[in-house]
């Protein structure tokens, strides 16, 4: 990178360079980085990696990318999300200790009334025995971590906001904007979760905004629904109408609880 005004050292051209530090932008630049294409540079705009976001559901499919973009992710996930909630111990006639097989879990749907109207398994065993592979839950924080985690540490920048996207004669040119109040370190959060060591300080750089620019063979835009890539590229083409995430009109609401208070179930029916 260097600054998008000057030139004062070479800069250097990536083979593919991933806008979005998600699950689907690191898992791209996993996959890539197996393959040997080790060239690439992934950039989010998030100032430090904390723990944000809810609970995922990777199905089958998408359990079946995961392992064949790299089977230790798949392996780590897995594991993490099947031992999250772990089985009581009983003791064996011999006196050791073991775990029972995991319990068979089901999602319910109710209707107003109370009564179960849908439900289906939802442990892993039975999935996997009906479409060939299992189901799991995790936290978007956690399935970002172990992607992350997978990746060299270099190949990862934070506080790097795009705001222009043009092609060049030797590829594409992506303008950013950094806050110079940001951390040093954005991982710092990250590890002192996964209680490792800080590798740099965490302290605030230099006030200020700082432009730099980065230049890619390829450019993957993956900074989700409200991506700047995507409004940028769709911007003065007549395609403004679909360059930000269009409203159906429509909600999902879902309950964990057993029994929903009156007044919330009649506000509901309303």
């Amino acid at each position: 990178m260097q600054d998008a005004k000057g030139s004062d050292s070479p800069r250097p051209i990536y083979d593919v360079l991933i806008v979005g530090a998600g699950p689907v932008g690191l898992a791209t630049a996993l996959g890539l980085w197996q393959r040997g294409i080790t060239n690439i540079l992934v950039i989010d705009q998030t100032r430090e990696f904390r723990q944000v976001g809810q609970v995922v559901d990777l199905l089958p499919n998408g359990l079946k990318a995961l392992r064949y973009v790299d089977a230790e992710a798949y392996e780590r996930l897995k594991e993490f999300a099947l031992n999250r909630l772990p089985s009581p111990e009983k003791q064996s006639s011999g006196g050791a200790t073991e775990k029972p097989a995991p319990a068979k879990r089901r999602w319910c749907q109710r209707n107003m009334q109370g009564d179960i109207i849908h439900s289906f398994e939802t442990d892993f065993q039975s999935w996997c025995d009906r479409y060939g592979e299992g189901r799991i839950s995790t936290s978007w924080f956690n399935l970002q971590t172990t992607l992350r985690e997978l990746l060299p540490p270099e190949r990862i920048q934070a506080n790097h906001r795009c705001v222009h996207v043009e092609e060049t004669a030797v590829g594409v040119r992506v303008d950013t904007i950094s806050d110079g109040d940001a951390t040093d370190n954005p991982f710092a959060h990250w590890h002192m979760l996964r209680s490792q060591p800080e590798t740099a300080s965490s302290t605030p750089n230099n006030p200020g905004t700082i432009r730099q620019s980065v230049a890619a063979k390829l450019v993957v835009a993956a900074d989700g629904i409200n991506s700047t890539v995507r409004q940028i590229l769709y911007d003065h083409k007549g395609l403004q109408k679909w360059a930000k995430p269009q409203y159906s009109g429509f909600a999902a609401i879902r309950s964990r609880l057993e029994h929903v208070p009156g007044p919330i179930l009649r506000a509901l029916e309303t």
